[in-house]
């Protein structure tokens, strides 16, 4: 054999080993590339079908929620799909992370859903208008209370009426009768109209079940300070509580269905067409519950007092400023006291100016309750008396400000129970799914 040919077949012959010797540690690689693609693959498809669980639950949402309320949460059971399908055996297990009433998601939720539905031009007029609602410059309903009454007068009626004559004396039986038909019924016409209308302590804590002493100056004042409060909305409100206040006159039907314009009814809808006259039916008075946190009946009695004494105090504002009616309600006291001091024999001398009063209250309160009885049939008011150039007032814009005066925690927590009693359930809206293999490794998703 010659060198040449013996040189040729060495080096194929070296060729060969170093394939031999290669081909089995790139056939390992390859096998250990291949065993991890299935592990990434198994792992992807155990993702995937993770994500699937939580899609598919997150698809059976509650769709009653969305059409009465504009909210989406899951309010069914959970549903959980096997792992034999994407090659697994492990276990899932689906869990709840956030619920729907909790007071961040559900302020989240409805700002969202009002952002779309509340344009900013609208805002814009709430609280202009809000913000130009006074009694006149300069004047609130406390200071007009307060330059009306007369303490030490007052006082001094209360105690002599209160006390009475003497058993003995010979006209006490026609000083009662005198003073229950020309005094007494006017009081007791006062007291009932506003009842069950709530006294305020000076902590503005409601003390139910005590009639108010309109021969006290200090418990009017008192009461016109809680309203002064009401009518000056605050400048600052944020919009999550304007969105908060749109969202519960927009969702939840209120004792008024509708708004008399130019002698035309117009009819209250929900952002997606649905009457408020017709969801009043089953769902009376939910806007008053939620503004009061009373039931049903109880909580739409609650809010007619609050507007009766209102707008009783208003009226009592404006007729104080009445020169023309200030001087009959004068007349008409000074017969009252002169007629006391005549059945008394001269021993009873009162003054006029609580009589005075008393028959501006009684007038003031006659004037509002049919100023809230105009407002429940769904006619707008001035808001101050007999001035034509005054903002018109409609029943939704005075819950508009009673809302607007509540705490964001409150709204939320009581719309939650109306809308919980409509749609029970825990309302999630965040899901967590998570498998346990056998291996004991542990995928969340």
């Amino acid at each position: 054999m010659r060198r040449k040919d013996v040189s040729s077949f060495c080096q194929k012959g070296s060729l060969a080993l170093t394939f031999c010797l290669l081909v089995p540690v790139v056939f390992s690689l390859l096998l250990a590339l291949f065993d991890s693609g299935v592990k990434d693959r198994k792992d992807l498809d155990l993702t995937r079908c993770l994500a699937a669980n939580i899609e598919m639950n997150l698809a059976r949402f509650d769709r009653k929620l969305w059409q009465d309320f504009g909210l989406i949460s899951l309010n069914e059971n959970f549903v959980e799909l096997s792992t034999e399908s994407y090659d697994n055996k492990g276990a899932i297990t689906i869990t709840g992370e956030s619920s729907l009433y909790e007071n961040s998601v559900l302020t989240e939720q409805i700002s969202r859903h009002m952002k779309l539905r509340f344009p900013v031009n609208i805002i814009r007029e709430i609280l202009d208008r809000t913000n130009k609602i006074k009694i006149s410059d300069n004047m609130s309903l406390e200071s007009s209370l307060n330059k009306l009454t007369s303490e030490e007068a007052y006082v001094k009626a209360g105690e002599e009426i209160s006390a009475g004559p003497a058993d003995d004396v010979e006209w006490k039986k026609e000083f009662d009768d005198y003073l229950a038909t020309e005094v007494t019924t006017i009081y007791e016409g006062i007291a009932s109209s506003l009842m069950p209308v709530h006294l305020y302590d000076k902590q503005g804590d409601i003390t139910s079940g005590l009639k108010p002493d309109f021969f006290n100056p200090q418990d009017m004042s008192r009461i016109a300070t809680v309203f002064d409060t009401l009518l000056t909305a605050p400048r600052t409100t944020a919009l999550d509580k304007v969105y908060l206040a749109a969202y519960a006159m927009a969702y939840f039907p209120a004792a008024v269905s509708s708004q008399i314009i130019s002698h035309n009814s117009v009819p209250r809808y929900t952002p997606d067409g649905r009457s408020h006259l017709d969801l009043s039916r089953n769902r009376a008075y939910e806007l008053e519950e939620i503004i009061t946190g009373l039931d049903g009946k109880k909580a739409a009695k609650e809010v007619k007092s609050r507007l009766i004494l209102l707008r009783s105090l208003i009226q009592l504002a404006h007729h104080a400023q009445d020169k023309t009616l200030r001087f009959t309600y004068k007349m008409a006291a000074n017969a009252i006291v002169t007629s006391i001091a005549i059945i008394s024999l001269g021993t009873v001398v009162l003054p006029a100016e609580p009589f005075e009063y008393l028959l501006l209250v009684a007038d003031a309160i006659a004037d509002g309750r049919s100023d809230v009885t105009r407002l429940r049939d769904g006619y707008g008011v001035n808001f101050w008396p007999e001035d034509k150039s005054s903002i018109i007032l409609y029943y939704h814009d005075y819950m508009l400000l009673m809302l607007l005066v509540q705490s964001e925690d409150t709204l939320l927590s009581r719309m939650s129970k109306i809308i919980q009693r409509h749609c029970p359930g825990p309302g999630w809206v965040w899901l967590k799914a998570a498998t346990v293999l056998p291996t004991n490794h542990r995928l969340q998703q």
